[in-house]
């Protein structure tokens, strides 16, 4: 039994699987591993699970470094955090089998499996915990996680190089540690569920400024998760031995494959028996026929996802919060799920889940399309048409718009959203490419005008400071639009920093509601989370927050 001393902390929940960038597959030449699709055996005989991905993994196989749906997917297999989420989002047992909180709820302190080995046979200790932890603040960490342990004390000393340690973490024996935090840190136990664990006896050997350089280490990774990674093909797939010494027993199958598969072709692959697990970005009534006549069993649940189209702060064409509001009014979202979606999605007009607790039940704009409203707010902010174009100052309002490539709908959409804009005098240039290019023009200040990205979000927002924050602007992978608001920040502490739901969510609201008005982003829809799979796979379960529930037990038969 997994104990918990503070219910109410227990019970708060924030997952961030990671980034949501749906992309583009690369063409196969190598050959990959494969099992008969008579009875899902390898070729010696082991049973073999082939999940299938839009786009490739980057090969960033640390917890600590990676940045794509893809890499944190076998992230979750290879490493392990200190807890666990279950198929109903609930907290149970991970590296770490009993936590409790101090009376003032400011520290956490674990205690930790003895039993846990590294894929390697080397002993899990609270080091490996501390050397994680500590690494994710050190100075020449190139990362995106600090913020989730920048409130624990001595955290940003430390990351300042004001001090040689982090003194709110303290190892107090071989498998016993312990988080203080500066203030009450409502997210915490949720942050925990999110972040593997590393190797300090592996990583501590090179300097954390080349941690992302590292090629070898990172393409064979040592973890204490359910899964060895003994392979990786670029564009091609990722093939996963089971653990036989994982703490939470032996793999039942005995290799998973991440194939990146043809999006045009994995819908006959899974038919035929090719692919044993497709998440559907296609909601098309013919496609989910054709499955259930195979035999393909289908299940579909609320996503966390959501997709967007942010705008760059930085590009004269966005700084007038009037313009933003007219693109958002000028895009017909409501059009793009009815054609693209149909019963499988809907509009979002906040950055929080709609799966959630938190999301407002009113006080929204729901900036139903309206073309003439948004001609009226781009007058006013000074565009005039000239045969059909917008202008200022004698610049036409051109842009570009980025999209990964990958994603039927979010690909279906952009021409979409060029034509919408193109009605109200916007000239938009759409421009395709993989993720790799998408995230790069997304660093610092963006090298970008537009672009289509998604996340995939939090029940518990308590992270958003990781996307939000004024502080990390124009120097952080995920603040995409560059957006500055102090408002913004002081809602972001406040509902991260208090212990009361309901609190909390009356400050979430009045948060989703400034950036509803803001509008730094055009947000666009939320599609379910479907998922298709091989009927012989048994056991298989899933959802918004938890990609790999108990995988442990899933079975194959033949």
């Amino acid at each position: 039994m997994f104990r918990r001393k503070n219910k109410i902390l227990a019970g708060m929940l924030s997952m961030l699987l990671s980034i949501l960038l749906l992309n583009g597959c690369g063409s196969t030449s190598a050959e990959i591993p494969t099992n008969s699709s008579a009875d899902n055996q390898s070729s010696s005989g082991e049973s073999v699970l082939r999940y299938a991905v839009e786009s490739s993994p980057k090969g960033l196989f640390s917890p600590l470094l990676s940045n794509t749906t893809y890499d944190n997917n076998v992230n979750s297999l290879v490493y392990s955090p200190l807890i666990l989420l279950d198929e109903n989002n609930d907290f149970k047992p991970g590296l770490a089998d009993k936590y409790e909180f101090s009376g003032d709820n400011l520290t956490v302190t674990f205690n930790l499996r003895k039993d846990v080995k590294w894929h390697d046979g080397e002993d899990f200790t609270a080091d490996d915990v501390a050397f994680t932890f500590t690494s994710m603040a050190d100075q020449k960490y190139t990362g995106s996680r600090f913020n989730e342990i920048s409130k624990i004390v001595g955290a940003q000393d430390y990351h300042d190089g004001k001090a040689d340690s982090i003194s709110g973490i303290k190892v107090i024996d071989k498998y016993t540690i312990s988080f203080t935090y500066s203030k009450v840190y409502a997210p915490a136990l949720s942050n925990f569920s999110q972040r593997g664990i590393i190797s300090k006896h592996i990583w501590s050997k090179v300097n954390v400024a080349d941690w992302d350089k590292q090629s070898d280490l990172l393409n064979k990774p040592v973890g204490t998760g359910p899964y060895k990674l003994i392979d990786f093909k670029p564009d091609q797939y990722v093939e996963l031995a089971k653990n036989d010494i994982y703490f939470g027993g032996a793999p039942k199958i005995d290799k998973f494959i991440f194939k990146v598969a043809n999006t045009e072709t994995e819908l006959s692959e899974l038919a035929k028996g090719d692919l044993d697990i497709v998440e559907l970005s296609s909601t098309k009534e013919e496609d989910l026929k054709m499955l259930k006549d195979a035999g393909i069993k289908i299940e579909e649940k609320p996503s966390a996802n959501y997709q967007f189209m942010t705008m760059n702060s930085n590009r004269d064409f966005f700084k007038d919060k009037r313009v933003r509001q007219a693109i958002t009014y000028a895009i017909n979202r409501k059009g793009i799920v009815d054609s693209l979606l149909g019963e499988h999605g809907q509009v979002i007009n906040a950055p929080i889940s709609l799966a959630g607790w938190a999301y407002p039940k009113s006080g929204l704009n729901t900036y139903d399309y309206n073309a003439d409203k948004a001609k009226e707010l781009l007058k006013e902010a000074g565009w005039i048409e000239n045969n059909g174009v917008l202008e200022k100052d004698g610049k036409k309002f051109e842009v570009d718009l980025m999209v990964p490539t990958g994603n039927k709908v979010r690909e279906q959409s952009a021409p979409i959203i060029q034509q919408n804009l193109k009605d109200v005098g916007i000239i938009v240039n759409i421009s395709t490419m993989d993720v790799a290019s998408a995230m790069a023009k997304t660093k610092g200040q963006g090298d970008y005008d537009m672009g289509l990205l998604g996340f995939t979000l939090e029940v518990d927002p308590g992270d958003a400071d990781r996307y939000w924050s004024s502080s990390i602007a124009n120097n952080s992978q995920f603040n995409f639009s560059n957006f500055i608001n102090a408002k913004s920040d002081e809602f972001i502490e406040k509902a991260a920093t208090t212990i009361d739901r309901n609190e909390r969510k009356e400050v979430y609201a009045k948060w989703g509601q400034l950036l509803n008005d803001e509008a730094p982003y055009v947000f666009l829809y939320s599609q379910n989370a479907i998922r298709a799979h091989n009927p012989k796979l048994q056991g298989y379960k899933y959802s918004a927050y938890s990609v790999f529930p108990d995988i442990q037990n899933w079975t194959i038969s033949k």
